[in-house]
C-alpha cells in the first residue's frame, strides 16, 4: 500500500506519495490561499511524537521555478504530522503523512 496524505487547512500541504516508501525521502511543498503572507513556520513530528523539523522561512516552496526547494526528510514506517502556520495567524495549514 503506498503512503496515504490527509491534508486541510488554508495552506495546502502537497506530497508525492505515489512511491513513498520506508527508508524514502519525502518531498513537501506548500500551496497557499490569500490571506497567507510570509513569514511561515513548519514544524513535522515524527511517529515517535518527537519533532524532526522546525523551521521559519521566507517563502513557500511550491515546486513552481523561482520557489525554494521542497522540504525534505526521510521516513520510516508511522505517522507523521505537518503543521504550518503563518506568523500573524490568518492561515495554516496541517497534514498527516501515514507510511505503511
Amino acid at each position: 500500500m503506498p503512503a496515504k496524505l490527509d491534508a486541510s487547512g488554508d495552506i495546502e500541504v502537497i506530497c508525492n506519495i505515489h512511491d513513498l516508501a520506508p527508508g524514502k525521502m519525502a518531498r513537501i511543498v506548500f500551496r497557499a490561499f490569500d490571506d497567507a503572507t510570509p513569514p511561515f513556520k513548519i514544524r513535522i513530528r515524527a511517529p515517535s511524537g518527537a519533532t524532526i523539523l522546525e523551521r521559519v522561512i521566507r517563502d513557500l516552496p511550491t515546486g513552481g521555478p523561482q520557489s525554494p526547494p521542497p522540504i525534505t526528510f526521510a521516513v520510516a514506517k508511522g505517522e507523521y504530522h505537518i503543521l504550518i502556520t503563518d506568523f500573524r495567524g490568518n492561515a495554516e495549514g496541517g497534514a498527516t503523512l501515514v507510511v505503511s
